[in-house]
């Protein structure tokens, strides 16, 4: 077992020095794991049997094993970032005519969630929503009040699991929304810019995502997971104050530093203001406008 530790923080640092690791390798590695975690039961029996007598030389034969399986967990394509699928289906969230705001909740496993948003819709269209979920369909609930709508979405399966869903929700410009995601591992893409959304949060283990700040209404963005990797593009007419919490954190932006946690960003006529933030124990964050 030491020498397969020594071998694979050989490799690790290697791997390191070459700039080889990035985000989408590490939630890559992570998805394989939790995919094909029983192998490490195979890596401790053969440990056991290495202790006796006779049957020493497995220990090197168990080395080679690991070092080749942590190979396998960051290199090889994982259903998170290579694609399989499973049930394919397409759902439309209706809107009542007394509806101001939307709130749209997804518990999923591991995710690749899209927001963008929704071109010649009917006005009473809410969302449309294009998903792919390993071995089940998506359960929709929902809570209606006098001015508001509440959707929560899951699997009707707990196969899903075993892979990752997609996710493509497209979201109607005329309405208000509060979107709330919890997973274990979120790939995610938000194109807010021309979305009125009030609210934004997003849980999970960990978490990548590329966030387009919303041009046209101010907006509440909270990301809370423990490897954070992300890129927030915040517009010219949008005032926008970031906090970013981490133990480990490189932050590449041109924002402004308040010296008291706070990043800001200034357009040159801001109209209204957005408040983000992250926090995790590892963030890489780039902001940009």
């Amino acid at each position: 077992m030491k020498i397969a530790m020594g071998l694979t923080f050989v490799l690790v640092g290697v791997l390191l020095i070459f700039g080889i690791f990035t985000g989408d390798t590490l939630l890559n590695a992570f998805v394989n794991l939790v995919n094909y975690w029983p192998i490490i039961l195979v890596f401790v029996g053969l440990s056991i049997l290495s202790s006796i007598k006779g049957l020493r030389w497995i220990r090197y034969l168990n080395a080679l094993l690991i070092v080749i399986f942590v190979l396998f967990a960051f290199f090889w394509p994982s259903p998170f970032l290579s694609g399989e699928r499973a049930v394919k289906d397409t759902v439309t969230l209706e809107a009542l005519e007394s509806s101001r705001s939307i709130e749209i909740q997804f518990n999923l496993a591991m995710a690749n969630i899209t927001v963008e948003p929704l071109e010649e819709a009917a006005s009473s269209t809410a969302a449309v929503i294009d998903y792919t979920v390993r071995g089940s369909n998506l359960r929709i609930e929902e809570d209606n009040t006098q001015l508001s709508q509440k959707f929560v979405i899951r699997p009707d399966s707990n196969i899903s699991w075993l892979g990752t869903s997609t996710v493509v929700m497209k979201l109607n410009p005329n309405y208000n929304y509060v979107l709330k995601f919890d997973s274990a591992v979120i790939n995610s893409r938000f194109n807010l810019e021309e979305l009125k959304v009030d609210e934004l949060k997003l849980n999970g283990a960990i978490i990548k995502a590329e966030l387009n700040i919303s041009e046209v209404g101010p907006a509440d963005i909270k990301v809370n997971a423990a490897i954070i990797n992300s890129e927030i593009f915040v517009p010219d007419n949008v005032r926008s104050i970031l906090r970013a919490n981490a133990a480990i954190k490189n932050i590449k932006t041109d924002l402004p530093y308040t010296g008291d946690g706070e990043y800001v960003f200034e357009g040159k006529s801001f109209d209204f203001s957005s408040y983000i933030a992250f926090d995790s124990a590892i963030m890489n964050l780039k902001v940009s406008d």
